[in-house]
């Protein structure tokens, strides 16, 4: 008998280990609340995942039910969300930047070169490379000269970008290494001259002329970078970007680094505008992968605000005879979208000023059919007239926007502009109620990557260094529930994704953060200090803090 029970136990158990062995790759999450931000924008407090994939979402009770014996985690007393998409970003420039001079905060020109200077001692390369001066921060709010950046480096080129990426400040060995002719004209760009003398400013096109003659940093000299720059994005619950400018040599290395499990983000990618990246359009059209998408273009009608190269209407306030630059003829603009709506390719436009935002809008209702969803998508859309916001409701366009560049400009916009408010900038709400969705972003390196300070200025119209006295424009709020579907559900929708991501959803690729807060009902103050407990991506935990 007793043998006879032996076999029992050995049969049952080598029956329990082959049932363990089999079983799928299944667990059920718990938490205080899980919004899911579908179109209900529904509640509930446990999600079953497996291999990746959400099977199903709601009461506990059920999904016990329907799922028993699935080891649970739980998140006591924390939040989860659909994984947080920055529907504007440049990944790869922020993080080559991390290995570059960082100038975010300056507070003059001497403070920019004191910063450059303590940089120098440790560069190993050619050339002294640095982004994040804004002369708008500084006392006298003027552009700086070239007189003390040759000083300090008579010998060492020195290329330094506006926060913007808009305008560069070279030295004088710059302009002898680059050979650069300062005195030519550049359409839709400037070589900024005082007095006669060349002042080591370059606007726009003339700033990208300079950024395209750079001798090319390998990548082994800022893969730090990138391995410190994608945790950070994990860190603030980033499980998607939309990267808004890319070469194929881009796209070519986030698909090896992606192959070899070493940039765990999904990533849709905008090729920029160019005559090789059209050919290569014409060749092999759209790349999808798992996590990686190219099936847009980025283009550039204008400059920034702080540039002062964003096309204005009317003159700039502070700079009179000036409306900024146009940086595409509108016949070119019109002929590549027709090009690439024939090529089933999405549109992406870069337009601020209210002149560009007009171009924008009106040859895109003139080129997308009426009932076709195009989703071509303005990136900023800063100041776009009441007339022009109409334009949305009547093609399927986007506004891609970023909350907090709003906040950053309030100090010094109404000195561009005479009017913001009156002159349609930063008018969310207004272009969401037109649109009927809005993607949200940050630009970021432009802007910081905090997601919790765009939801803070989408939803608050106030900076979380707290800097402005009132909410600036503050009837153009979102609502907590538009920001949180702006940087969710209607980002997929803008990046063509929404069947997958963007939501938590029966089937739907399980990427989701964990918060210590509820976003939708914690006081308003402690929004920019809510704090990313775990990032998960198709499954996968990529962060735990």
């Amino acid at each position: 008998m007793k043998q006879l029970f032996s076999i029992f136990l050995i049969v049952f158990f080598s029956q329990l280990s082959l049932h363990a062995q089999n079983q799928p790759n299944r667990t059920m999450y718990l938490a205080e609340k899980i919004y899911q931000c579908d179109t209900a924008f529904s509640t509930a407090n446990a999600m079953v995942v497996e291999n990746g994939v959400i099977l199903y979402v709601g009461d506990v009770r059920t999904a016990d039910s329907l799922y028993p014996m699935t080891p649970k985690t739980e998140f006591a007393g924390k939040y989860i969300y659909p994984g947080f998409i920055d529907a504007h970003c440049h990944f790869l420039a922020y993080s080559k930047g991390l290995t570059e001079v960082d100038l975010v905060g300056s507070k003059s020109e001497a403070d920019v070169i004191k910063r450059a200077k303590k940089f120098a001692k440790k560069n190993t390369l050619p050339w002294l490379i640095g982004r994040g001066w804004d002369q708008n921060d500084w006392a006298n709010k003027s552009f700086p000269g070239m007189a003390q950046l040759d000083k300090a480096f008579p010998n060492t080129p020195v290329c330094l970008s506006r926060i913007d990426g808009h305008a560069v400040w070279i030295n004088s060995a710059a302009v002898k290494a680059l050979n650069l002719n300062t005195q030519q004209v550049i359409a839709g760009g400037e070589f900024v001259y005082k007095d006669g003398k060349f002042q080591g400013i370059c606007i726009d096109n003339a700033a990208d002329l300079v950024k395209s003659k750079l001798p090319e940093v390998p990548f082994t000299a800022w893969e730090t970078g990138l391995n410190s720059g994608l945790r950070n994005c994990h860190a603030q619950g980033l499980t998607q970007i939309a990267e808004a400018g890319m070469s194929l040599k881009d796209i070519q290395l986030v698909q090896d680094l992606q192959a070899q499990n070493k940039l765990s983000l999904r990533i849709y990618g905008m090729l920029s505008l160019s005559e090789e990246n059209l050919g290569y359009i014409s060749r092999n059209g759209m790349i999808y992968t798992d996590l990686f998408t190219m099936r847009s273009v980025k283009m550039y009608l204008d400059g920034a605000l702080g540039s002062r190269g964003a096309l204005l209407k009317g003159d700039y306030c502070d700079q009179l005879g000036h409306k900024g630059l146009q940086i595409m003829d509108v016949a070119k603009f019109e002929m590549y979208q027709q090009y690439l709506f024939n090529k089933g390719f999405q549109v992406c436009v870069h337009a601020i000023g209210d002149s560009a935002n007009a171009i924008a809008l009106r040859t895109f209702q003139k080129n997308i059919p009426e009932g076709y969803d195009a989703r071509w998508r303005i990136e900023h859309a800063q100041i776009v007239n009441g007339k022009d916001q109409k334009i949305f409701a009547t093609r399927s366009i986007i506004p891609s926007v970023q909350p907090t560049h709003a906040t950053s400009d309030a100090p010094w916009a109404d000195e561009r502009l005479c009017s913001t408010a009156a002159k349609g900038g930063y008018a969310y709400q207004n272009l969401l109620n037109q649109a009927k969705v809005i993607a949200l972003g940050t630009d970021f390196p432009v802007e910081g990557i905090s997601t919790m300070n765009t939801f803070y200025a989408a939803t608050q119209r106030m900076d979380a260094a707290g800097k402005l006295e009132r909410p600036f424009i503050g009837e153009q709020a979102l609502t907590r529930k538009q920001a949180l579907w702006g940087m969710t559900l209607w980002a997929a929708y803008a990046n063509f994704d929404e069947t997958r991501t963007g939501s938590l959803e029966s089937s739907k690729m399980a990427d989701f953060v964990v918060m210590d807060t509820d976003l939708m009902t914690v006081e308003a103050a402690r929004i920019p200090k809510a704090k990313v407990a775990n990032t998960f991506i198709g499954g996968k935990a990529v962060y735990q803090r």
